[in-house]
């Protein structure tokens, strides 16, 4: 099994070679503006998680690590095992330049901030995990190419639910549109802010352990899944 998650950072060789000291140098310098931070090191930790993929797309490979004396399930497991230290080593990368470059900067004098702790970063691994875990079974059935336009698919049409979700509880709770009504929403973002940190400020250590807990358990299913669909795949 592990000879086939090496196999995987040997095919991705020259990306990482090329991938890590730049972002690296890219996170450091995000360290800075933690919003852009949270975009880099999410994107970051994704081309580790999955960078072999495109690789080996582009090489036609898969044919040949399927020619070996290896069952595809060990193949599909080896995969996730290779995205889950992917995503693990570049957000802890991430998150020991973010507290090394703000903790040595004078001008960050009050420390790292918020969105650079161990909590944001345990935050980002299940967004993370979620989406490898959308992923990889598309990935397994349709191949590269299919499944990158199914999985951004299936991405906007979350993004609008979530959206729509929200404006519909906010609708409820008697707060405007921010579309329909922009100049009331200004007035009443701030009221709205403090009532939402004062509700999740005791919940948040629970609500992240669920997060990340779901996050954990979506990938386990999202193996089993894409087992079964590469095993039945012709190829």
């Amino acid at each position: 099994m592990l000879s086939l998650v090496w196999k995987d950072v040997v095919a991705a060789r020259w990306l990482l070679l090329l991938v890590i000291p730049l972002g690296a140098v890219e996170l450091a310098v995000m360290s800075f503006t933690p919003a852009f931070y949270v975009i880099a090191v999410l994107t970051f930790s994704a081309l580790l998680a999955l960078g072999s993929i495109p690789v080996e797309e582009y090489q036609r490979t898969e044919l040949l690590w399927n020619s070996l004396p290896v069952s595809r399930g060990a193949f599909v497991t080896a995969r996730y095992l290779t995205a889950l230290v992917g995503m693990v080593a570049g957000l802890a990368l991430g998150w020991a330049l973010a507290q090394a470059v703000t903790r040595l900067a004078s001008s960050a004098a009050d420390g790292p901030a918020a969105l650079l702790g161990l909590d944001a970063h345990a935050v980002m691994f299940g967004v993370l995990a979620f989406s490898v875990a959308a992923f990889l079974p598309l990935y397994f059935r349709f191949g590269a190419g299919r499944s990158l336009l199914f999985f951004s698919a299936i991405a906007v049409a979350a993004l609008l639910v979530v959206s729509l979700l929200a404006q519909l509880i906010l609708s409820a709770e008697g707060y405007p549109s921010p579309i329909s009504d922009p100049e009331a929403w200004r007035t009443a973002a701030p009221a709205l802010m403090t009532q939402l940190a004062e509700w999740l400020t005791p919940r948040f250590w629970r609500l992240l352990t669920l997060f990340v807990g779901a996050a954990v358990i979506a990938m386990g299913v999202s193996l089993l899944i894409s087992r079964r669909l590469y095993e039945a795949r012709d190829l």
